[in-house]
């Protein structure tokens, strides 16, 4: 049987010849009465106390749930950035392979075009090189017979006087 303060209170006992002193006896138990009214509302205030403890512990853990979530998506988070960042850098790597290849093909190209350009052009001076030749041949051939005919002219002049 549970016993409360209240039963304790209400409590009373048979007199007997030769009993004990009744005002001890009631004063002892208003004694027990207050130690047993002063442990409860202990218990009960550590009750309380345990219940806003647990209150806090179950917030704080959320919190920590929270924070571990929070973390665990900052880091996947993290992981997809530096992936993407990896995946961005190869393609502008191969972005600018691709360019250099465009670039040394164009210089290959030019460089084709440009010998070819480098060679008519030599064939063509060589081309009027020989026509100047050959012109100025000929205009020494024609000088060289104006020359004789000169002379055959002096001559003729000569022969005349």
């Amino acid at each position: 049987m549970k016993l409360t303060p209240q039963d304790i209170s209400n409590q009373t006992f048979a007199s007997k010849i030769k009993g004990f002193d009744r005002d001890e006896v009631k004063n002892f138990l208003i004694q027990v009465v207050e130690t047993l009214e002063n442990e409860i509302k202990e218990k009960e205030e550590l009750k309380k106390g345990l219940e806003k403890f647990m209150e806090n512990c179950a917030k704080y853990e959320r919190r920590e749930e929270l924070l571990r979530d929070t973390l665990i998506a900052a880091q996947k988070f993290s992981s997809e950035i530096k992936l993407n960042a990896q995946k961005e850098g190869e393609l502008i790597v191969k972005e600018a392979e691709m360019k250099g290849e465009e670039i040394v093909n164009h210089a290959i190209n030019r460089q084709r075009f440009l010998r070819e350009e480098i060679k008519n052009l030599k064939f063509k001076r060589k081309e009027i090189e020989t026509d100047i030749i050959n012109m100025l041949n000929s205009l020494r051939e024609m000088i060289e017979t104006y020359h004789k005919e000169d002379e055959d002219f002096d001559k003729i002049e000569f022969m005349g006087q």
